[in-house]
């Protein structure tokens, strides 16, 4: 994902999987929503996340886990800009 993109998402998945881009609460902050990539889903409910640019991403490395309830939705769907519409895995 690139800053800029428009994003359909989806309620999240029954099982969480590494590599699924995701919308969490931020626990910072619960009114705001981030997008982040699953790097790691534990077998006690939690999961850790990271942002595609780990250079500039407050993520999982700042925070640590998140309990899965904080996943909200799943991206599906890039529909602009134009270039570079499609699914997103």
């Amino acid at each position: 994902m690139r800053e800029g993109d428009w994003l359909i998402a989806l309620p999240p998945p029954r099982r969480l999987r590494v590599g699924d881009l995701v919308v969490v609460r931020d626990p910072r902050d619960a009114r705001r929503l981030l997008v982040k990539r699953a790097t790691a889903v534990r077998p006690d409910g939690t999961c850790e996340v990271a942002g595609d640019n780990l250079t500039l991403s407050t993520d999982s490395r700042t925070f640590g886990p998140l309990p899965a309830t904080r996943v909200v939705a799943r991206v599906a769907f890039r529909y602009a800009p134009v270039a570079r519409i499609g699914r997103v895995r």
